[in-house]
């Protein structure tokens, strides 16, 4: 139950859900730690889900991609066009960068199909991208709990 509910979180959250899986992830390295580390990859897999659908809706249509975004929560147009030049500037080190800055995947996931980024390449920087900060948050909560 818990990895179709951290796949699911994941994916969610990638594409128009705001609460960041890491809610889960954290609570479960301090109640069920024995859990935890399957329910990373199982929320890996559901992000990278959810992020290839954005991609793919996307490259179809951007603008009606960045409108249904600025529709979510702490997201709006300076925002997902700031996201879009650090992109453009430094691919590898913004998708990296991103998930400790407050910047949400999924608009990731639609700037980098509008600016013609391979899939590709949006999916390999997305798995450190999403894993780093997992990892080091589910590390921080073991060690608290």
């Amino acid at each position: 139950m818990w990895f179709a509910i951290a796949a699911a979180w994941g994916m969610a959250e990638a594409t128009l859900f705001f609460i960041v899986p890491d809610v889960l992830l954290t609570w479960l390295a301090g109640f069920r730690p024995r859990l935890v580390w399957r329910a990373v990859a199982a929320c890996l897999g559901g992000a990278l889900l959810g992020g290839l659908l954005m991609y793919l809706a996307a490259a179809d249509s951007p603008q009606r991609m960045r409108a249904l975004l600025e529709l979510v929560p702490a997201i709006n147009a300076d925002f997902i066009a700031a996201t879009g030049v650090a992109l453009q500037e430094q691919y590898g080190l913004q998708m990296l960068r991103a998930g400790f800055s407050g910047v949400p995947y999924k608009i990731l996931a639609v700037e980098s199909a509008a600016q013609g980024q391979s899939l590709a390449t949006f999916l390999g920087w997305s798995v450190p991208a999403r894993l780093s900060r997992w990892i080091l948050l589910v590390l921080l909560a073991r060690g608290v709990s």
